[in-house]
């Protein structure tokens, strides 16, 4: 398994949108080292939280256990959101972007094409739910 911090180790810092993305990279980085015991699956997960999330995760009973499935299920409690695709984004999230974007001149291609990067996962989104209009 790569080293907690390295390019290759998945990461999570607590928002709830990467944790189901967070949680599949795991599973898959230990099939392909071929662990498969459930405890060593939650170490791992633990291990490449942020120190506040692994101190979270550290009080969970599911934690000190060899389940998996339960282990999940009792993180993604913490985490209001994290599998309901409906509230992925809304309205504020949207109007901070464009907000944060204002306040900023666009200096360079780069911060354009992150600008639109993010507008288009946002507004399609919520143009899909009816949130907001063309």
């Amino acid at each position: 398994m790569p080293l907690r911090g390295s390019s290759k180790a998945p990461e999570f810092n607590g928002d709830a949108i990467d944790l189901v993305q967070f949680l599949k990279d795991i599973e898959m980085l230990c099939k392909d080292v071929e662990i498969d015991i459930p405890a060593n699956k939650i170490k791992w997960a633990c291990c490449y939280t942020s120190c506040d999330e692994a101190e979270l995760w550290a009080t969970l009973p599911t934690q000190q256990g060899n389940d998996w499935d339960a282990f999940i299920k009792e993180v993604k409690a913490f985490y209001l959101g994290a599998e309901d695709d409906n509230h992925k984004y809304t309205c504020t999230h949207l109007d901070g972007l464009v907000t944060a974007q204002v306040a900023v001149p666009m200096a360079s291609c780069g911060m354009l094409s992150e600008y639109i990067q993010n507008f288009t996962c946002i507004a399609p989104f919520l143009e899909k739910r009816r949130k907001i209009s063309q």
